[in-house]
C-alpha cells in the first residue's frame, strides 16, 4: 500500500486498500465505541463517514453533513463520472465507490465499501459481511446519492489530450476532454454538441486521465455563459471579464458539468487579480493577500489570473476550516482549528499523523485569534475527551452530552497542549441554547440571561450556538468584574465592579477611553444589584494609581505594595466609582498580611489579630491579601 500523508494526495488504489484494511481487520460499526486505526495507526470513527474519512486519509473524521460543507470535495456531473475512490453522499449516509459491476453498462450497479449497521463488518465487493451483506448497489440505489470526488485524489496519469477533444473507448463511452480531464457525455449531450468526430482510445484510458479540470480552463455552456476554473471551483465571467482576460479559448460543455463544480477553490490555490496583479493564497477556506516578498518566499508558485470578483468569492481573514500551516521562514508548523493557530512540536505533529501542510508566510499566522470560534469541537488525542468552544471558553462534554444531546457533531483531533492553552471555562460573550429547548441565553463574561422573544428581537435575533444544558446550568447571573453592559433600549452604559453595576455618565465612559461594551436587554441588568461594590478588588484610576478595595474600603497602593502583592491585574474605573468607598472594611472582613501571614478581623470598625486557633474556628476562611501599610490604616 502506498503511504499517503494526512490531508495529502492519495491515489485511488490506496483509498480502496485502506478500506480493505478495515475489512481484513474485522472492524465493526459503532457510533459509541472506540475508534479503529488505519494502516498507519491513526484512529477514525467506526461509521460510514469515518470509513470514507479514513479511506481519503483526512485529518479528522467528518460526519455526513461535514462532507457536504467540505471544501476539498467536488460534486461530479453524473454517476457515470464515478471512479474508484470517489464517494456517494446523501443525507445521513456516505459510501465509497469501488467499481462498476459492468464497466460497459453502468445501469447494472456498482460495488462499494459501506458501513451501515451496529455490529456489522464493512460491506465490500469481495465477500459478505458477518451479517451476510455484500457491498453492492443497484442503479436505483445509486440514484439516491450525489457522487463526489476528493480534490486531492491522484490518478495514474495518462497523458491528457488537448482540451475540447472527444475520446471513445471500445465500450462506446464517449468523453469530452475538459482541461485534461474526461467528462462522460450522454447520447443527447453528444448530439447537442453536433456529434463531432472522436478519437478511439484503449479501454481504461479515462480512468488513467486526470480527474480534475486544470486551473485556468475556460468552459462555455449552450446559453453562452463562460466560466473560468481554478482550484476545482468555477466562476461565471461577465462579458467585460472575458474581454479583460484577452478572450482566451474555451471548451463548449453541457450545463451539467458546470453545475457539478464547486464555487470555493481548494486550499493552496493561488489567484492573481488581473487588474492590480495582487496574488492571493487560499488556506483553511479563506484567502490571504501575499506581498511580493511573501510570494517569492513561497517559491513563486503558479497562479491563475482571474477577475477580482472571483477572488472576492473566497472569504477573507481567519481560516474557517481546519488546516496545517507551515511558516516558510522558521519551519514552524501550526495546527489551525476554529481560526486559532497552535504551534506543534515534532512529537505532536507526528502524533497527528504528520499531516500535509501548506507553506505560508509568517503574516498569515500572526493575525489569527488565540481562541477558536464558537461552536468548534476539539478532541484531545491523549484521552479522547471532546470539548466545545463557546464564548472563548472550553467546556468538556460528557459522552451523554456529546452523543445524545448534541448528536455527535464533527470534531478535530488536537494535542493536549492545544486545549491547555485555552484558559477560560465560562463563556465571555455569545448566545446559546440547549437541544430541545427554544430558549436563547445571552452570555456575558460567565453570566447568563434567558431571553424572552421580545428581548431576542431587540438584539436582532443573533444565531445561538447549541450547547448541552449542563453548560447553561454553570452560568451565573453577574458578569465578571470590569464588564461593560449597554442597555439596548436607552443606550445607558453600566460597569460591573464587585458584583454590582454602576451607571456611567457620558463623561465617565469617555474618561475610560470608550472601551467596547455588550448590548443587553434591561432584564439582564435588573439581575445585577446597583449597591456599593463588595469583595476584594484592585481598581485603577485615571492617574494609573491602583487601589486595593476590600468590602467597601479603598487604599492607594505604592510600587512596593504592588510588588508585594504580586503585581495583580487591575480594573480601570472612573474617579466617581472610587468615591463610593470609605477607609475601613466592613465588619467581618478578614485581612491577611502578605509579609508574615498574620490574619486580622475587622469588628466594630477596628482590626483584631486572630490566633491560628481563632482563625481555624471561623466558618468562613476567605481572606484578602494586604500589606502592612494598609493594615496600619485600619484602626
Amino acid at each position: 500500500m502506498a503511504n499517503s500523508t494526512v490531508n495529502g494526495p492519495v491515489s485511488r488504489a490506496e483509498t480502496l486498500a485502506r478500506c480493505q484494511h478495515w475489512v481484513d481487520s474485522g472492524v465493526t460499526y459503532t457510533q459509541t465505541g472506540t475508534w479503529a486505526p488505519d494502516p498507519q495507526g491513526k484512529a477514525y470513527r467506526r461509521d460510514c463517514s469515518g470509513l470514507v474519512s479514513m479511506a481519503w486519509h483526512l485529518g479528522s473524521s467528518l460526519n455526513t453533513w461535514g462532507f457536504e460543507d467540505f471544501s476539498a470535495k467536488q460534486y461530479l456531473p453524473s454517476l457515470h463520472d464515478l471512479r474508484p475512490g470517489d464517494a456517494l453522499l446523501k443525507e445521513g449516509h456516505i459510501e465509497l465507490f469501488a467499481r462498476w459491476v459492468d464497466p460497459d453498462r453502468h445501469t447494472k450497479g456498482a460495488f462499494v465499501y459501506s458501513f451501515n449497521t451496529t455490529g456489522e463488518t464493512v460491506q465490500n465487493p469481495a465477500k459478505k459481511t458477518n451479517k451476510g451483506h455484500l457491498g453492492r448497489n443497484s442503479w436505483d440505489d445509486l440514484n439516491t446519492y450525489r457522487p463526489i470526488r476528493y480534490k486531492r485524489i491522484q490518478d495514474t496519469g495518462a497523458a491528457a489530450p488537448a482540451g475540447g477533444g472527444l475520446l471513445r473507448e471500445p465500450d462506446g463511452a464517449i468523453s469530452l476532454v475538459v482541461g485534461g480531464a474526461p467528462f462522460h457525455l450522454s447520447p443527447d449531450e453528444y448530439a447537442a454538441l453536433g456529434s463531432p468526430p472522436f478519437d478511439s482510445v484503449p479501454a481504461g484510458t479515462f480512468e488513467r486521465m486526470p480527474s480534475l479540470i486544470a486551473d485556468g480552463t475556460l468552459i462555455r455552456t449552450d446559453d453562452g455563459a463562460i466560466h473560468i476554473v481554478a482550484g476545482g471551483a468555477r466562476f461565471h465571467l461577465t462579458p467585460a471579464d472575458y474581454e479583460t482576460l484577452g478572450r482566451p479559448p474555451f471548451v463548449r460543455v453541457p450545463g451539467r458539468l458546470v453545475a457539478g463544480l464547486d464555487t470555493a477553490p481548494v486550499d493552496d490555490t493561488f489567484l492573481r487579480d488581473i487588474v492590480d496583479g495582487a496574488i492571493w493564497q487560499v488556506t483553511g477556506g479563506t484567502r490571504y493577500h501575499l506581498d511580493a516578498g511573501e510570494f517569492a518566499a513561497l517559491g513563486s508558485p503558479p497562479f491563475t489570473t482571474v477577475p477580482r470578483a472571483f477572488v472576492d468569492t473566497v472569504a477573507a481573514g481567519v481560516p474557517v476550516e481546519p488546516a496545517f500551516l507551515r511558516e516558510v521562514g522558521s519551519g514552524a508548523i501550526h495546527q489551525v482549528v476554529g481560526g486559532r493557530p497552535y504551534h506543534l512540536d515534532p512529537a505532536e505533529y507526528a502524533g497527528l499523523g504528520s499531516p500535509r501542510f501548506s507553506n505560508v508566510p509568517a503574516g498569515r499566522i500572526a493575525g489569527l485569534p488565540n481562541v477558536p470560534a464558537d461552536g468548534t469541537y476539539l478532541r484531545d488525542l491523549t484521552d479522547g475527551a471532546v470539548w466545545v468552544i463557546v464564548g472563548g471558553a472550553k467546556y468538556h462534554l460528557s459522552p451523554q452530552e456529546f452523543g445524545t444531546e448534541l448528536e455527535g457533531p464533527p470534531f478535530t483531533n488536537v494535542p493536549t497542549g492545544f486545549l491547555t492553552g485555552i484558559d477560560r471555562t465560562l463563556p465571555s460573550t455569545g448566545f446559546m441554547r440547549s437541544p430541545g429547548d427554544a430558549t436563547v441565553w445571552q452570555v456575558v463574561n460567565g453570566a447568563g440571561h434567558p431571553l424572552s422573544d421580545a428581548e431576542w428581537a431587540q438584539l436582532d435575533r443573533p444565531e445561538p450556538t447549541t450547547v448541552p444544558a449542563g453548560l447553561i446550568a454553570r452560568l451565573g447571573t453577574v458578569p465578571d468584574d470590569g464588564s461593560l453592559l449597554r442597555d439596548v433600549t436607552n443606550g445607558a452604559v453600566h460597569q460591573v465592579v464587585g458584583r454590582a453595576r454602576r451607571h456611567l455618565s457620558a463623561d465617565e465612559y469617555a474618561e475610560l477611553g470608550e472601551p467596547p461594551f455588550v448590548d443587553v436587554p434591561p432584564g439582564f441588568l435588573a439581575k445585577i444589584t446597583d449597591t456599593t461594590p463588595q469583595g476584594a478588588l484592585f481598581l485603577r484610576d485615571g492617574t494609573g494609581t491602583v487601589h486595593r478595595v476590600v468590602n467597601g474600603a479603598k487604599f492607594a497602593l505604592d510600587a512596593a505594595d504592588l510588588s508585594a502583592l504580586g503585581g495583580p491585574p487591575s480594573i480601570r474605573v472612573p474617579a466617581a466609582t472610587l468615591e463610593l468607598f470609605g477607609t475601613v472594611p466592613a465588619d467581618g472582613s478578614l485581612l491577611r498580611d502578605v509579609a508574615d501571614g498574620a490574619v486580622w478581623q475587622v469588628l466594630d470598625g477596628k482590626k483584631r489579630h486572630l490566633s491560628p486557633e481563632e482563625f481555624g474556628a471561623l466558618a468562613e476562611h476567605g481572606c484578602a491579601d494586604v500589606t502592612a501599610r494598609l493594615l496600619d490604616a485600619v484602626p
